[in-house]
This record gives structure tokens, C-alpha cells and sequence, in this order.
């Protein structure tokens, strides 16, 4: 008899495992608590195409995603684009960045400043275990390495936006895997960027259908409340119903598995859960008539404009593929409690305006077609040193 196992939560994590576990004969059910599979991946409608409601875009070093692109035969809709990066400054305003010639380029570091961040982006890139720098903060492991200057102007920027008042105690190890998964896509020119032409929604169809063709059972809209032990297994109660499993596997944030688990955990896990903190994000869509600028990725260094970047999809992916609409993401990691994160759209893109148009002046309100805003409560766990 197969072992049954249920997983909580249809997000990739949950997918990519179910798939995993169905090829190797096990009974597989998903539980998952909104109306769509796809976690940070779903996408919406538009102009007989989908859009991922926050940007997306993979690596070369992506090797899994790869695979089971390949796998589907979607290889053919896999697009590797050259992409522009940039940095906004807040005394020298906006800079092409992220190349070797576009660090020389950049003013506000002296030449052994430049050259002092290129080695310590080498370094990193160079080292294997990120357990040898585990026991740094990225604060203490930039400054000693590339000076006071270059971590004020370059990463605390970056750091702040997006961990905010936990920016001084975020692992280097995060940073760490940062810089090495990009690393792979990186060229002279910039960044060759992976996307699905029609959306990263094609391979989460492709990935569905292939569980629901094998058995796997998919409950929608059905939230698990609560995990506890049988005398053969765990019972699953949801809102819907109870069902009995020899295991389970959980993919959502320590939050919500604190209360599921509650009768499982013992008194050390639950408090290990409760000091985990994550960021939320707030990811507004502009679709203009208009380009913001020529670059893909604007990371912003300016701690007065109130959101920390800008990623232009139509800069990766032909707008032609949307009627010609340029799409404009901003990016906003923050806290539930903010009041940004509880603004309706059309008074959030009054705040963030004043500051698009800092960037560039010629970009107008009559520009915009239209706006949408999603949000995401456990988008960034807070990972801090190893003590």
C-alpha cells in the first residue's frame, strides 16, 4: 500500500514536491487555502496574456526550474534577455550599474573604493561554504572587507530596503547566496535574464495538470487548521473535512505552522517559530503608455524615496507582447504595520509619483493606463548570524 502524505500549501515548493514524491509512488494531497495553485507566482489577465502579479525572472544557475521546463517542452518559450541594471543615488541620481565599466563610471567612490567592492564581490563569489561566514552580519563582513564608505553608499541602502530596521543583523550568508545566484547570469554588458514567454503560468499548468493526470488530489480553497497525531499517522482537519496521513510536509511560514502544529511542537520549537520575523511586500503594477527608463532593474540607494525598487518587465520582454503597454513594477518590502502596506492603490501611487518623476520628470499621471497592487504577508524571512 502506498504511503499517503499531505502537503500544505500549492505554491512551488509544494508543487515541485508533490511532483518529486508522485515519481517515486507515494499518494499524494495538496491543501491549499486560496482558489489557484502558484503561491508568489500566480499571475493575472492581460491582453490574452498573463502577468505574474510580482516580476519574475530566472538564472542560469536556476538549474531546477530549468529542468522541468525542459521537461514539459516549454524550452522553446524560454527567453534568455540582455537586461540593464541601475542605481539611483541620492546626490548623483540615477546610474547604469552592475558592470565592471559601469562601476568605474560611478562617482560617488573613490577608485580604491570601486576597486575595494569589485574584489569583494570576487571573494564572495569564490568562496563555497557559505558556513565560513555564517558567524558575520553582511554589515560587519562589507565593512571589513570594503570600508565604511562603499557599505553606506552601496549596500546599507539595499540592506534597509529590504529588511528595514533589521538591516544590522542580517547573516552575510544571505547576501552570500544573493551575489552567487546572480553571479551566473551575470556578462559584460549585465544580466541575461530567464523568462517564459507568456508567463511563469504556462509551467504552473504544465506542473498541475501532470499532478492532477497522476492521481495527485488538489483541494482548493481548503484550509488546514490544525495537524495532530493518530494511531497510524496525523489527522489533517481542514475547514471542510478531517483525513488521516502517515506523513505531512509543510511549506507555509512559521506564522501559520506554529498554529497548525501547535499539539506537535514542543515548548523549545514553538519559541524557536515565534522569534522567526519576516518583511512583508507591497508590489505595485503601472501599465503606461510611457517607458520609465531604458534599465530593467533600478535598485533605489535614496532612504527619502519610500520604496526600494523599480523592475521594468517591458525592458526584459517586448511590450508588443502587451499591446504595446509598458509594464512597471515597484517593488516595496516593509511590514504588515506600515501604512503604506494598507493604502489602497490609487493613494499609494499618489505617494510613490512625486518620486517616479524624480527619476524621470517627463513620466506623467495622463501616462498611466491603469494600476494594480498586490501584497504578500511572508514575502522575506529575516535571517540573521549564526551566534
Amino acid at each position: 500500500m502506498k504511503n499517503r502524505i499531505a502537503i500544505i500549501g500549492a505554491g512551488y515548493t509544494g508543487l515541485s514536491c508533490a511532483k518529486k514524491l508522485i515519481e517515486n509512488n507515494y499518494n499524494v494531497t495538496i491543501y491549499e487555502s486560496t482558489d489557484e495553485i502558484g503561491g508568489i507566482a500566480k499571475c493575472i489577465d492581460y491582453n490574452e496574456t498573463k502577468l505574474e502579479k510580482h516580476y519574475r525572472h530566472i538564472f542560469k544557475s536556476d538549474k531546477f526550474v530549468i529542468d522541468m521546463i525542459k521537461e514539459f517542452d516549454l524550452i522553446d518559450k524560454l527567453h534568455w534577455n540582455e537586461t540593464k541594471m541601475a542605481y539611483y543615488d541620492k546626490e548623483e541620481g540615477l546610474y547604469a550599474f552592475g558592470t565592471p565599466y559601469t562601476l568605474l563610471k560611478y562617482k560617488p567612490l573613490t577608485f580604491i573604493q570601486k576597486l575595494l567592492f569589485g574584489i569583494s564581490v570576487i571573494k564572495i563569489k569564490i568562496i563555497k561554504n557559505y558556513k565560513k561566514i555564517d558567524n558575520y552580519t553582511a554589515e560587519e563582513w562589507i565593512k571589513k572587507n570594503c570600508g565604511e564608505k562603499v557599505y553606506k553608499k552601496i549596500w546599507e541602502p539595499l540592506l534597509i530596503t529590504k529588511f528595514g530596521e533589521y538591516k544590522d543583523k542580517i547573516s552575510m550568508s544571505w547576501l552570500w547566496g544573493k551575489i552567487n545566484l546572480r553571479s551566473s547570469s551575470s556578462t559584460l554588458e549585465g544580466e541575461k535574464l530567464g523568462y517564459l514567454e507568456g508567463s511563469f503560468d504556462i509551467l504552473t499548468r504544465k506542473l498541475g495538470e501532470f499532478l492532477i493526470k497522476n492521481d495527485c488530489k488538489i483541494e482548493l480553497n481548503n484550509c488546514v487548521k490544525k495537524v495532530y497525531k493518530s494511531k497510524m499517522g496525523y489527522i489533517v482537519e481542514t475547514e471542510n473535512n478531517k483525513e488521516e496521513f502517515d506523513y505531512i510536509i509543510n511549506t507555509t511560514a512559521y506564522d501559520i505552522s506554529k498554529d497548525i502544529f501547535e499539539e506537535l511542537l514542543t515548548k523549545e520549537e514553538k519559541e524557536k517559530m515565534q522569534k522567526m520575523k519576516y518583511t512583508s511586500a507591497r508590489t505595485m503594477m503601472i501599465f503606461s503608455k510611457k517607458s520609465l527608463t531604458p534599465y530593467y532593474w533600478i535598485n533605489i540607494g535614496d532612504r527619502n524615496i519610500p520604496f526600494g525598487g523599480i523592475i521594468e518587465h517591458t525592458n526584459m520582454e517586448n511590450k508588443e507582447n502587451y499591446n504595446n503597454t509598458n509594464i512597471i513594477y515597484i517593488s516595496n518590502y516593509m511590514y504588515k504595520s506600515d501604512r503604506l502596506y494598507n493604502l489602497n492603490e490609487n493613494k499609494l501611487f499618489d505617494e510613490y509619483l512625486p518620486f517616479l518623476q524624480k527619476i524621470n520628470r517627463n513620466f506623467v499621471k495622463e501616462d498611466v493606463i491603469k494600476i494594480e497592487c498586490f501584497s504578500e504577508m511572508y514575502a522575506q524571512p529575516i535571517i540573521k548570524k549564526r551566534i
